[in-house]
């Protein structure tokens, strides 16, 4: 029964002395979790407009390592959702009401969010443009 507790600990000591290394010594430096920069802030009122199946605005720009905060207002009466992979938002618009999306713009380039929640015959055509420089 001993041997069995002491094989566990060893393997998690193992695990965790590995990954320590690994974050120490040969992670990339430009690989993993940005920081706010403590100063940069986007901060815009959005709207998923009413039987259109678009959002406006549809295109949007910052600065990485900007904090986002996004308060988007579902004019429909059915829900809506705002979908943003790389930066793990994803959520659901609920009618005539404002939901408000916060993340840090960790990454460089262009990105597509999108309704997350199938909609009706527009739902593949909602999607807008996020655009981080550096």
């Amino acid at each position: 029964m001993g041997n069995k507790y002491i094989v566990f600990l060893l393997f998690a000591v193992l695990l965790i002395g590995s990954g320590v290394v690994y974050e120490k010594f040969y992670r990339p430096k430009d690989v993993g979790a940005v920081a706010w920069d403590g100063v940069t802030i986007l901060e815009r009122d959005m709207v998923s407009l009413a039987n259109k199946w678009r959002f406006e605005p549809s295109e949007l720009q910052t600065k990485r390592g900007a904090k986002v905060i996004l308060h988007i207002y579902n004019e429909d009466t059915y829900d809506h959702g705002i979908g943003l992979d790389n930066f793990a938002v994803n959520e659901r618009l609920f009618p005539k009401s404002t939901t408000t999306v916060t993340f840090i713009a960790s990454e460089k380039g262009e990105f597509q969010f999108y309704c997350s929640v199938a909609c009706g015959e527009g739902h593949y055509d909602q999607v807008g443009k996020l655009i981080v420089i550096e």
